[in-house]
């Protein structure tokens, strides 16, 4: 995969460093989140919680960007896949990756607005059931049993098609919003485009509700209309305080002459065009009962970004609530005007016993970063693990630990926030790819290097180098960077580790032979000075010698922690 967008942007000058290098010029500043993904344009964000990390997919936009090699606007005609990325303190995001739902479900055409929900089912593992539009024409769905897959089709067809009985008079099938109730019944609502054959501006008639069966892949219920005003698209929805709460866009028709004939508009004001709107219910299954509660959220273009499509999702994370949603905000930055999209995320204020929900701004601060979640120094970081970048890409890589930084050429950069160093650090190994030259800088990119990484090997290795500074235990650097001064052909940056030893202090671990022809017991440790070890090792750098089931020795240096 090539970033044909971003390498556009190499033409800031600026001299750093002990090198003069031209730096990739970033869509923002250091200091901002959003959009959070720098480098991958996405939209239609949905999110779950898992094990402390905060998992967000959307609709993959910049594979459409590259299938039609930047020259034509966004149909979204070219997108089969979506996106994942995910992050413990909501500054530092990993992406994830593409997930290639194309080619786990042969059947469907495209893939958009996806919604997700986790739970843990009888055999005892958390399963996630992952909903999302085929092309305006159905509902599909792919599971897990974990946040990151590997994925699979459960159906091999669509969930909710146009011959799926009781649906009604629908113009689309599209936007599905799922959620679990705390009864353990799962919900999903669906249904969008412009006004059915027997629907009107104010009451176009495609909203759509119905209960899921035990399985998460059939049909519990009839399927039931929600009655909502001036809906279009982008459903969503939310179980709080014993309220369903449905969100969805209210698309481009809002008018006050319509709103003035709206019998539950009680007090509430005409909603703005394309605004997220709200409705709750005690009753899901009960037209009747839906209530009007207003905007959840205006358009982008009320917060000065350029006015477009509007897809948000509400996310309580921890003990607090955040907004995701998409703007069309970098485009302009890029060269681009053809309705590309990048997610965001901002705190949301939520009362869960009144169930009032205080509209968010959109800003490029987005959310505060959660400081006891902050990365650390105590183990391997990843290199797509970052806040702010530029010239790159993320791809998945054979070699790589996941994923990892791609399209790298002299003038690429990353920048991790907010590291605390557990310990102190003398030396740093960094895993690479490729033929290339990194400089490693703290708190400002045109700082001195602390540590230069030179690589010239066409597969992954991981190379040590020393400190130029020894970095005190519990040091928090502000910022963190990763600067590429040389770059030739394909790099790639995979992770890496800061050691409280020297490469000095390390060289006695490479004496020991890594390759023995016998072992004479089945596991052995060693230590720096190379005697072996008769129990599990203490903490420190070791030497791990095992003997696998086909008698063959592998001996691998590991930190024992």
């Amino acid at each position: 995969m090539k970033a044909l967008l971003f390498l556009s942007l190499l033409t800031l000058a600026t001299t750093v460093g002990a090198q003069n290098v031209t730096l990739a010029r970033a869509v923002k500043t250091d200091s901002e989140v959003n959009p959070i993904l720098p480098y991958n344009l996405c939209a239609d964000p949905t999110a779950v919680e898992y094990k402390g990390r905060l998992y967000v997919y959307g609709t993959n936009d910049q594979q459409e960007l590259l299938a039609t090699g930047n020259k034509k606007k966004n149909t979204y005609g070219r997108i089969n896949q979506l996106v994942c990325f995910s992050s413990a303190d909501l500054v530092n995001w990993t992406f994830h990756g593409p997930i290639e739902v194309k080619k786990l479900s042969s059947w469907m055409n495209c893939s958009w607005a996806p919604s997700i929900v986790s739970r843990e089912e009888a055999d005892g593992k958390t399963h996630f059931y992952l909903y999302y539009t085929n092309q305006a024409s159905g509902i599909g769905m792919l599971t897990a049993t974990s946040p990151t897959g590997p994925w699979k089709d459960p159906l091999g067809r669509a969930l909710i098609s146009p011959g799926t009985p009781g649906r009604g008079e629908q113009s689309n099938i599209i936007d599905p919003g799922v959620c679990i109730d705390d009864n353990g019944d799962a919900w999903l609502t669906f249904g969008g485009g412009d006004p059915n054959k027997s629907g009107s501006k104010l009451q176009p008639g495609n909203a759509r509700i119905v209960k899921l069966g035990k399985d998460m892949k059939s049909l519990a219920s009839d399927i039931v209309p929600i009655p909502a005003p001036f809906h279009f698209e982008a459903n969503e929805l939310n179980f709080i305080g014993g309220k369903y709460v449905f969100s969805y866009s209210g698309g481009w028709s809002c008018n006050q002459g319509d709103w003035g004939k709206y019998a539950g508009r009680g007090s509430y004001p005409c909603p703005g065009n394309c605004s997220i709107l709200m409705m709750q219910t005690d009753d899901p299954l009960n037209p009747s009962s839906w209530r009007y509660t207003g905007e959840m959220l205006r358009n982008p273009g009320t917060f000065g970004y350029p006015w477009g499509n509007n897809h948000s999702h509400m996310q309580k994370f921890g003990s607090a609530w955040y907004m995701l949603y998409h703007t069309q905000g970098i485009e302009g930055k890029l060269g681009l005007s053809g309705g590309y999209r990048a997610i965001g995320i901002n705190k949301v204020t939520v009362n869960e016993q009144t169930v009032k929900i205080t509209p968010p701004a959109m800003t490029n601060g987005g959310a505060p970063m959660l400081t006891d979640a902050r990365p650390t120094t105590a183990d391997y970081l990843e290199a797509e693990t970052m806040a702010n970048g530029a010239g790159i890409s993320v791809v998945k890589i054979t070699g790589a630990t996941g994923t990892a930084v791609a399209d790298i050429k002299a003038g690429s950069w990353t920048m991790l926030r907010g590291l605390r160093f557990t310990e102190q650090a003398k030396s740093v190994t960094v895993r690479l790819r490729g033929k290339c030259k990194m400089e490693i800088r703290l708190n400002n990119i045109k700082a001195k290097p602390i540590a230069t990484v030179e690589s010239t090997r066409p597969q992954f290795k991981n190379l040590s180098v020393d400190l130029t500074e020894v970095i005190p235990e519990g040091k928090v650097c502000s910022n963190i960077y990763f600067v590429f001064t040389e770059a030739t052909g394909d790099v790639y940056f995979d992770r890496y580790i800061f050691s409280p030893l020297s490469v000095e202090e390390k060289t006695p671990l490479e004496a020991i032979d890594a390759t023995p022809t016998t072992c004479p017991h089945p596991d052995a440790y060693f230590d720096l000075g190379g005697v072996r070890q008769q129990v599990e090792p203490r903490r420190g750098i070791v030497i791990e010698r095992r003997t696998l089931p086909d008698g063959s020795v592998q001996t691998v240096k590991r930190m024992k922690r």
